[in-house]
């Protein structure tokens, strides 16, 4: 795959729709107990590794990278017991797959710095953590850095590791880049530039929904399972990232919205709410292009419409329970008790 990262991509400028200006709209409305004002006191500090080294010729590299040992120790953990960090580092920032993708992560800065500002995205991310740790309190996990770099398209959207967040900006260059060109187009639509945040938060909701030893099997509880991901990061980030959560689009929001009340009869009358079958969680619950439901307009109904009434659930409880706080919720109630006591009636 080398060979596709020689020069930078050229591919169509498409709009980039960033979260940034509906957070900032979300914050001046407090109308619902997802909605609240953030902690101005939470810092996250980022740390953009990448666009501090990559621009940089052999000669200077090592320097630059001495002078940066001390304030940011994590960087420097050789990767094996007694190893020198300079046996790592400098060949991995000399590669030239990396050094490509970097120009192709400049390509899309350039993009999405034409519909905000340079700083957008850290703003954003310092409004979410804000509202993070307003919602969390003492029961936040101590964050102290994010740190941006180039993974040379390695699995993960998002590592984290103590203390810290490592953001791979390599997956984040749209959809149509060769680097995803052997994922399937559904699959791909996550690496869009704008998802970039929700995945961040996505991957901090992980730490406070760890489910434990499951004793419960079923199709209700793996619905809400999932969507308290996706309260957790609308009660960071937003409605929008929310949808972006499960990929959906704003038509297919309206359309569920339209078609509620008929989809979640068919959840009541085929008793799906409680069965545990796998094939079901796969067809109703995991990623996909549209769910399976065995009915004409399959087709038009988005993927994940499991979760997204665990998510319409998981809200009708919240508005039902006030009090409640975010942390509560992750960590509560049993999956029967959540939906009995939601009041959720489409």
């Amino acid at each position: 795959m080398r060979s596709t990262f020689e020069t930078p991509m050229k591919r169509k400028r498409t709009k980039i729709l960033f979260l940034f200006g509906s957070l900032a709209t979300l914050l001046g409305c407090q109308s619902e107990p997802w909605d609240i004002i953030p902690d101005t006191g939470a810092n996250l500090s980022v740390v953009h590794f990448a666009d501090s080294v990559l621009p940089l010729d052999s000669a200077a590299l090592l320097p630059a990278l001495e002078r940066m040992q001390t304030s940011y120790p994590e960087l420097f953990i050789p990767s094996v017991e007694g190893g020198d960090w300079r046996e790592d580092l400098l060949p991995y920032l000399l590669d030239p797959e990396v050094r490509s993708l970097y120009a192709d992560v400049l390509v899309v800065r350039e993009e999405m710095t034409k519909e905000s500002t340079s700083n957008a995205f850290d703003d954003a991310l310092q409004l979410g953590f804000g509202r993070y740790t307003a919602h969390f309190g003492d029961q936040a996990y101590p964050w102290k850095r994010l740190y941006t770099y180039v993974s040379r398209n390695e699995e993960p959207y998002i590592l984290l590791g103590p203390q810290v967040i490592f953001l791979p900006l390599d997956r984040y260059l749209g959809p149509e880049h060769p680097a995803y060109a052997q994922e399937s187009a559904y699959l791909a639509q996550r690496h869009q530039p704008e998802n970039t945040l929700v995945e961040v938060f996505k991957a901090i909701a992980s730490v406070h929904n760890a489910e434990g030893v499951a004793s419960d099997y079923s199709l209700l509880a793996s619905m809400l399972f999932a969507a308290k991901e996706v309260l957790f990061v609308q009660s960071t980030l937003g409605e929008e990232a929310a949808l972006r959560c499960m990929g959906y689009r704003p038509q297919d929001e309206a359309f569920l919205e339209e078609h509620e009340r008929a989809l979640w009869g068919l959840f009541i009358t085929q008793r799906w709410l409680y069965d545990d079958a796998v094939d079901l969680k796969r067809k109703l619950v995991m990623p996909a292009p549209f769910s399976k439901l065995g009915t004409p307009m399959d087709r038009d109904v988005p993927g994940q419409i499991g979760v997204w009434f665990g998510w319409r659930i998981l809200q009708s409880y919240w508005q039902e329970h006030p009090d409640m706080t975010l942390p509560q919720l992750m960590s509560g109630a049993s999956a029967q008790t959540l939906l009995q006591d939601s009041g959720y009636r489409p």
